[in-house]
């Protein structure tokens, strides 16, 4: 009976210790995530203006990269991303990713003569739509926190500081990507950049459509004057409606981008049972050489479908 006790009594301190070690760790993190990547690089560096050089270096924004016609569109959708060039980890995950992928070729295709433009394709098809995920997904946060942005510096108005001063507070207060890009267009209002320009740079960084609409209000204000925290209210209300209109028109073609994300990934997947349970199953749609123009022109027809389907749940409103 003692010896179950202590048995107990063991399990009881080491499950109480772990919780102690594990509430502390996620807090620790929570704290450094609240804290955005500006702010952090400046904890690090005394010099202000060369940590600002740094990062729009990192971002890729440095020097006069909208000077570039061709490599314009290309850049600013790198930029939006908000993804930082390393290159070791670039390399690493370029090299682990093309053998990836050449395995999947080489199960997937059987023929030799589709093998090489297929991987060429699919490496670089699949950095791009990387980057694409990641920008969509950035671009949804910072759409999402930007009425929240707006209501701190409408408070911060209201209080009676500049609004320079309110855009500084958002760039405290807020976690990324809205403290980090808030934090830029601090900076660049500080080393003397217009607000018109550093408006249409943080537009040119982010591309949340939102943001238009900050950019003419505070334009017009400054022209025209008015009441400066009242347009931000109204703004920032008509962002909330906007997103919620836009949560209901998700919430209720979920069913439907389900189906078809299912009905898109279903193909491949039987493929590759086929394949695996019978390898030569498929062997005579390929010798008969038709395997290829069927195969593209199936997958142009999905293709053309998942547009249609995009189309139909993503409209301008």
């Amino acid at each position: 009976m003692t010896l179950i006790l202590l048995y107990a009594a063991v399990f009881v301190a080491v499950l109480v210790a772990a919780e102690a070690v594990l509430r502390s760790y996620f807090q620790t993190s929570e704290r450094h995530k609240a804290i955005n990547h500006r702010l952090g690089l400046l904890a690090q560096s005394e010099n202000h203006r060369e940590t600002y050089r740094e990062m729009l270096k990192q971002r890729g924004v440095d020097g006069e990269w909208r000077s570039v016609p061709l490599m314009r569109r290309l850049r600013q959708f790198y930029v939006q991303s908000g993804v930082t060039f390393d290159a070791k980890r670039f390399a690493l995950y370029g090299v682990a990713g093309a053998v990836c992928v050449w395995l999947g070729v080489q199960f997937f295709v059987p023929t030799n003569l589709i093998r090489i433009p297929l991987f060429l394709a699919a490496c670089l098809l699949i950095p791009a739509l990387v980057v694409w995920r990641a920008r969509a997904t950035r671009m949804r946060k910072f759409a999402e926190k930007l009425p929240e942005a707006l209501d701190v510096a409408n408070r911060s108005l209201a209080a009676g500081h500049p609004l320079p001063a309110a855009i500084a507070l958002v760039a405290r207060e807020m976690p990324d990507p809205i403290g980090t890009e808030f934090g830029l267009l601090s900076d660049e209002l500080t080393y003397g950049v217009t607000l018109e320009d550093a408006l249409m740079n943080l537009n040119d960084r982010v591309g949340v459509e939102d943001l238009n609409l900050l950019a003419i209000s505070l334009s017009v204000q400054a022209g025209t004057g008015g009441n400066l925290v009242e347009i931000l209210q109204n703004l920032s209300k008509t962002l909330r409606d906007r997103f919620m209109l836009k949560a209901k028109v998700k919430s209720i073609s979920a069913e439907g981008r389900i189906t078809a994300i299912f009905m898109s990934i279903y193909p491949f997947l039987l493929y590759g049972m086929i394949r695996a349970l019978a390898p030569t199953y498929f062997d005579p749609v390929w010798d008969s050489g038709y395997g290829t123009i069927i195969v593209t022109a199936l997958l142009v027809v999905m293709a053309i479908g998942n547009v249609i389907l995009y189309k139909m749940v993503h409209f301008e409103y």
